[in-house]
């Protein structure tokens, strides 16, 4: 029985010390426990990044003299100067970087940013690696509580930056989509910087491909460039972009454009296309819907409004152009097959109703039906006896 307990002893021993022999080297985290967890909860761990590679000394001992040697190479918590570089020498070297996919132009990419021209001029107070990605703790930035993650750029660059994304854009990261834009997607990341007048229409157009192209061919763009505009943020502002909608034109066109002027007519008359064509493919959805509860065959109609909405879809970006005649026949073909759908649903609830109708008459002469039988019945067993 003894022997059999020694040999498992020497088993698990011999098991747990394979499992943890890098860290069982690494003396550091005895000493330095208030960051072991936060270590060890690094991806850095799991690819065998030991502290020594960013502080050097000798994690293999317990004097501390020797371990904070000089002749091993011991720099102690680095400047905040020395980071940018000191990251850099792992992630700027493609053979380190190859096995993991990673980008090798992080480094030179943050040395053309804001932050790393002031931090070049000698000014500590901007943002350098650990303060995005953090000290021991750094995540991936796909797992969910990485400083980096989607939903919480925008919380770690507000920690130096006060003006911070209220509009769509964190409302629909808010709600869990993270292909929204993020405070990256616009300024960029290791390279960010705030983007120039003439470079947010570029900025803004890598998602909204459509509204620049329509942008690009309006009398708008030829007018903001020579006036020195910002295209897209003097109607949609920046950091509280709010929900387009109709209403836009009555709020914005104004700001440039003399109530009643040509120009601001204009605006109303794409304004009444559109509201038009909306109001009727949400009442034809709202229709089809009805429909589909009363277990009716809508899938023909669906597809006519999917075509519908297809043509309003492209109408939206083309306000951009101005061009009427342009908005004017997209948004006549999705205002007019919504139309035809909602005119066919009305139809189809109407001939509905006449069937539940006769249905329940049936019903009502059936049970009526029942009650005279059951009285003859009982009058001629009252005459029998």
């Amino acid at each position: 029985m003894l022997a059999r307990l020694l040999f498992l002893a020497i088993l698990v021993s011999a098991l747990g010390g394979r499992a943890g022999a890098a860290q069982d080297q690494n003396s550091c985290l005895i000493c330095h426990s208030e960051i072991k967890v936060e270590y060890l909860e690094s991806v850095h761990t799991d690819l065998g990044v030991t502290c020594i590679e960013c502080h050097g000394g000798d994690s293999t001992t317990l004097e501390m003299q020797q371990a904070h040697a000089l002749e091993a190479f011991f720099r102690g918590v680095p400047h905040r100067t020395e980071i940018p570089e000191l990251c850099a020498s792992c992630h700027s070297d493609p053979v380190k970087m190859k096995p993991y996919g990673l980008r090798t132009d992080q480094y030179a990419e943050y040395q053309t940013s804001q932050h790393g021209k002031l931090l070049a001029q000698g000014d500590t107070r901007v943002a350098v690696c650990t303060d995005c990605h953090r000290a021991h703790r750094i995540l991936p930035a796909w797992e969910p509580r990485s400083s980096t993650h989607p939903e919480n750029i925008s919380e770690t660059c507000a920690q130096c930056h006060a003006q911070r994304d209220q509009g769509v854009h964190s409302a629909a990261l808010a709600q869990g989509n993270t292909k929204a834009p993020t405070c990256a997607s616009c300024h960029g990341a290791h390279g960010a910087a705030p983007p120039g007048v003439e470079d947010i229409s570029k900025v803004c157009g890598t998602c909204h491909i459509a509204e620049r192209a329509h942008f690009t061919a309006s009398p708008h763009k030829k007018l903001m460039d020579e006036q020195r505009l910002s295209e897209c943020v003097s109607c949609h502002s920046s950091h509280t972009i709010e929900p387009t909608g109709h209403n836009l034109f009555d709020r914005v066109c104004v700001n440039c454009h003399v109530l009643g002027s040509h120009a601001q007519l204009v605006g109303q008359k794409i304004k009444t296309l559109l509201a038009a064509a909306d109001e009727s493919l949400r009442e034809a959805a709202q229709l089809l819907e009805q429909a589909q509860q009363k277990a009716v065959d809508v899938s023909s109609y669906r597809s006519r409004l999917i075509e519908a909405r297809s043509y309003f879809l492209q109408a939206l970006p083309a306000q951009h152009s101005l061009d009427i005649a342009h908005i004017e026949e997209l948004a006549r073909r999705a205002k007019s097959i919504a139309d035809d759908v909602r005119g066919s649903l009305h139809s189809l609830q109407g001939v509905f109703a006449i069937r539940l109708l006769g249905l329940t008459l049936v019903w009502v002469f059936l049970f009526l039906l029942v009650i005279v039988i059951s009285l003859v019945l009982r009058e001629r067993r009252g005459e029998r006896l």
